[in-house]
């Protein structure tokens, strides 16, 4: 019952997307519209599309690559010669090496193939803002998100959930496999609509408010915690804007009152999920601890992440210099350890070594820097305050390694490098000459 549900809502935004793309849209929007669709849609259907097909390939990963190989030649060369791309072509070199170094070929194949996936639609989306601007690539980019918003509210109204930790709690996550990725289609959602101006599409508020209750029935801690600035600058800039200079201090003390309250019922009401935080928080040399030395008690703290953090941190400080530079490769711990690391920065240490890791941090604090020099004030704390609360995540599981986590973040720097000063590409005339060509005016 629930599969055919999951059809029908999947055929009617399809016929959505069509409607969408075939109107007043560009053809990089149109393309970034279809690829988060087409991700979006497969996962659906992780049943068949998870499995490998052809020669160790699932459905979903030849999805991914088709996007990426598309991507790559719709999208002008001069986008990808951008100065601002540096940083993040430092990190995908580290990657590159340390797979040839360690001769982890396929692992390595993989990982880049999801980063050139990233890479395209940051530069999709990017061209897009220049060409039709912020508000209208993002009011039409919402019909991406469709089928999962609605399949999750159906997953709410029929019971239909999915038991996600040992403490018999569960997740709604819309028929779709895992409450990680799921999370971050939610907070891509989310994310997207708090772009959207006010007036823009009708029930803004409404419809943000939804969506943060839905990520709520999602039941995924670190999505929640990542959330929080962002909503948060949401609620005190819509309330913000309606209010005279005089009356701002007095009544955002009191909306901000009414919010701390609100976060600590919730933090009661979600209690015994986010009491392991503070447990952790507390005991932050379990991290550097040996494996063979946690207690029974100890290894469940945080759904066993610090135990697993720990038993990767080990193995790196324990390696020779050689690994230490260059790390073991990627997804190198397949067959050494039974859970990936459930911690970006812990994994990027242990595949990629110093040399990625420290590109890694590189390119985030660049990102980071970029979107609070974005010259609209609300729109560098929205996306800024993204970035940070992404980050946090990012310390307790690994968006980056899901596509649906590229997703986000693609959407992320492409506001980021679209509202930046018009310098990369008009700098050069060659450079404007040669995307024009390609039969788009970018500027």
């Amino acid at each position: 019952m629930f599969e055919a549900i999951k059809l029908l809502v999947g055929v009617v935004s399809l016929i959505m997307v069509y409607r969408t793309i075939t109107g007043n849209c560009n053809k990089y929007l149109a393309f970034a519209i279809c690829a988060i669709w087409l991700r979006y849609f497969l996962s659906a259907f992780h049943t068949v599309t998870y499995p490998s097909l052809v020669a160790g390939f699932s459905i979903n990963a030849l999805g991914s690559i088709g996007v990426a190989g598309l991507g790559l030649l719709l999208i002008p060369t001069a986008v990808f010669t951008l100065k601002k791309l540096l940083p993040f072509y430092a990190f995908f070199i580290a990657i590159a090496v340390s797979g040839f170094v360690n001769m982890q070929i396929p692992g390595t194949i993989n990982v880049l193939v999801k980063w050139c996936y990233f890479l395209v639609l940051a530069g999709a989306l990017f061209l897009s803002i220049r060409s039709q601007g912020q508000n209208e690539t993002f009011k039409k980019l919402l019909v991406a998100f469709v089928m999962p918003i609605t399949m999750q509210v159906f997953s709410v109204l029929m019971g239909h959930a999915k038991a996600a930790e040992a403490d018999g709690s569960i997740s709604y996550i819309g028929g779709y496999n895992h409450e990680a990725a799921f999370s971050m289609i939610i907070v891509s959602f989310i994310f997207v609509v708090g772009l959207v101006e006010r007036n823009t599409i009708r029930f803004r508020t409404s419809l943000f408010t939804l969506a943060v209750i839905l990520l709520i029935l999602v039941n995924y801690r670190t999505a929640i915690l990542t959330i929080l600035p962002i909503a948060a600058v949401f609620y005190f800039t819509l309330i913000e804007q309606r209010l005279k200079p005089s009356q701002k201090a007095p009544v955002l003390t009191i909306v901000a009152m009414i919010f701390t309250a609100v976060f600590l019922v919730l933090s009661l009401t979600m209690q015994e999920r986010f009491a392991d935080v503070g447990l952790m928080l507390g005991n932050l040399d379990l991290i550097t601890k040996a494996p063979i030395y946690f207690s029974e008690a100890e290894k469940d703290i945080m759904s066993a992440r610090v135990y697993i953090w720990s038993q990767y941190i080990d193995a790196f400080t324990n390696a020779n210099m050689l690994h230490k530079i260059f790390g073991f490769g990627p997804d190198s711990w397949r067959g050494v350890f039974a859970k990936y690391a459930h911690n970006t920065f812990v994994s990027n240490l242990y595949e990629y070594g110093y040399l990625g890791f420290y590109s890694f941090i590189g390119m985030m604090l660049f990102a980071l820097k970029e979107a609070f020099k974005i010259h609209k004030k609300s729109l560098a704390k929205i996306v800024g305050l993204s970035i940070v609360g992404f980050l946090i995540m990012n310390l307790a599981t690994m968006p980056l390694w899901n596509i649906e986590g590229l997703i986000f973040f693609a959407i992320v720097v492409g506001i980021v490098f679209s509202s930046s000063k018009q310098i990369d590409l008009t700098k050069s005339k060659a450079t404007s000459a040669r995307v024009i060509r390609k039969g788009q005016t970018v500027i």
